[in-house]
Parts: structure tokens; C-alpha cells; sequence
């Protein structure tokens, strides 16, 4: 295992969080328990204050993985060893939020989900949850995988889409994001960031059968995206730096099914799990991914 084990007393703000042991990734993370971190334990809502007239949900956003028992807090050697062995998938999302804090007070407060990872625009890392935990994410395969929600708006059936007017506009330097009015706070911890997508294009495609249309995602979040996939990589032996291919090595556009998924170790869209899922969209360059993660 190649990726460091780090001390608590010398974290430098770039780890995640397996089992109570830190791993470096070479990228920002800010964990559940950091001062500004999203913790995904909580049993009631992380921002009560902006719920208005919603029911408050209490309860657990999460369960054990299976043939795991509960443990205490801190480091668990015995505990990491087995799921090195468990987990062997990681399934990446777009959140349909814009930001990694609008993502979690809807998956936390209003869905009652949850997902290990949130990556936003800037390039930043939220880890919500210890990777031992079953988050609820993407079905039958939260079990024996990683969840990460990539801060995007998503992608659409038509190039003029609504959505897509709203949440982009253009200056001298090309596309950029524009979060709307009613979002008071963002949560981007890098001041006045500017998310443009990496390709300056309206990219389309077929996802699940459908044609829809999507701009790319940040160069920020590849980068820290590359980083995260190859220190998880490095964790967990049978969790491959590959996503599903056809026979031709081209990417697998739509659900695989019950024995692919079975059989698949490595990265999987979330549309590979779910038939009725299209995430993380056309746009989403899986080569690009490969290559920021040094495969």
C-alpha cells in the first residue's frame, strides 16, 4: 500500500478518513469532524434554520456494510484490513445541486441520503462519512462501493434548457457558472472562485439512450477527482483506475446489467447502476480522470 498512513497530529488538511486511519491524497479534504466539514452522522438537519415549512427528518443517513459490525471511534486496524477486501467500486455522481453545500443540506436534510465524498467547483473534497460506513447513494451497490457527488447542475434533453441558461453565462473568457439569486451562500471555500468548465463547449451525447446536452466540469475537479481515484486506488487493491468498456474499449453508455455490475471492479457512473439515472452525464470526460490519476 503505497499511499501513507498519516498521524493525526500531523494532518496537513489532504486526508481522507478509512476506518480511523488518515491517507494522504495530495488534494484539500476537509473531513466531517473539521470545522467546516458536513457530517453526514448527524441525526437531525444540518441547517434546521433553512428548512422553512419541510418536515424535520430525524434519524440515520447511513447503515453498516454487510458482515460489518459497529466499532468505536479511532483507528481500526482489523477493521480496515476486511474492507480492503469489501470494497471494490466507486460510483461517481453529478448532484443536480451546483455546490457541495447545497448538495448536502438536500441529500442530509431533505432526502435523508447520503454520500462518502463531495467534490465542489473549486476543487475542494468533503468527506462526510468514514469509508466503513454503508452510505445511501446508488442501491445495490452502496454495499461494496465508494459515492462521491460532483458539484454540478447536470445535464439536459434540450441545448436550451432552462437549467442551462440559469445556472451559465459567458464573459470574454468564455462559459462560467452562475450560481442563482435565491442561493444566499454557496459554501465555496475558495474566494470569488470562478467555475468554468474545462472545455469551453456545449457537449452532447447519449447516456441510457437518451440525447441530452451538459457543460463539462471544472479542471479543479478533475484534478482533485484524479488525486482522490488514485490514493482510494492505493487503499483498496481491487478497486481498478477503469470504468466499463464495450467490446471496442469505448465507454459503456447506459445500465450494465445485473451480472456486469456484479462482476465490475473499478469507477461506474451512476447510470451504470440505475436505468432511470443519466449521471455524471456526456460531459463527463472518463479519460480525461484516468490521466489525473496517473494511470
Amino acid at each position: 500500500m503505497s499511499t501513507p498512513w498519516v498521524e493525526a497530529n500531523a494532518r496537513r488538511g489532504e486526508e481522507l478518513e478509512v476506518c480511523g486511519h488518515l491517507f494522504a491524497t495530495g488534494t484539500p479534504v476537509v473531513l466531517w469532524h473539521d470545522q467546516q466539514g458536513y457530517d453526514a452522522y448527524r441525526t437531525t438537519p444540518f441547517f434546521p434554520s433553512e428548512l422553512g415549512s419541510r418536515r424535520v427528518i430525524h434519524g440515520r443517513r447511513y447503515a453498516l456494510r454487510s458482515g460489518f459490525a459497529p466499532t468505536a471511534h479511532g483507528p481500526d486496524t482489523a477493521g480496515l484490513k476486511a474492507l480492503r477486501d469489501h470494497v471494490d467500486q466507486m460510483v461517481i455522481h453529478f448532484d443536480v445541486c451546483g455546490t457541495s453545500r447545497q448538495c448536502f443540506k438536500v441529500l442530509h436534510d431533505i432526502r435523508k441520503l447520503s454520500v462518502h465524498f463531495m467534490l465542489d467547483v473549486d476543487g475542494t473534497i468533503y468527506q462526510s462519512l468514514d469509508l466503513r460506513e454503508r452510505a445511501f447513494h446508488a442501491t445495490v451497490a452502496n454495499d461494496r462501493s465508494i459515492g462521491i457527488e460532483i458539484a454540478h447542475i447536470g445535464a439536459y434533453p434540450n441545448p436550451k434548457h432552462r437549467m442551462l441558461g440559469t445556472w451559465y453565462t459567458a464573459d470574454a473568457s468564455g462559459p462560467r457558472v452562475r450560481f442563482p439569486k435565491w442561493m444566499k451562500t454557496t459554501g465555496v471555500r475558495t474566494a470569488d472562485f470562478i467555475a468554468r468548465p474545462a472545455r469551453s463547449e456545449l457537449v452532447h451525447g447519449v447516456i441510457q439512450g437518451k440525447e441530452l446536452w451538459q457543460y463539462d466540469f471544472t479542471a479543479e475537479q478533475y484534478r482533485a477527482l484524479g488525486r482522490l481515484v488514485r490514493a482510494l486506488s492505493e487503499v483498496f487493491p481491487k478497486l481498478r483506475v477503469d470504468y466499463p468498456r464495450d467490446s471496442s474499449g469505448a465507454l459503456v453508455r447506459h445500465a450494465l446489467s445485473p451480472d456486469q455490475l456484479a462482476a465490475h471492479r473499478g469507477l461506474l457512473g451512476h447510470f451504470h447502476v440505475q436505468r432511470n439515472k443519466t449521471d455524471p452525464g456526456p460531459a463527463f470526460d472518463w479519460e480525461r480522470l484516468l490521466r489525473e490519476a496517473g494511470r
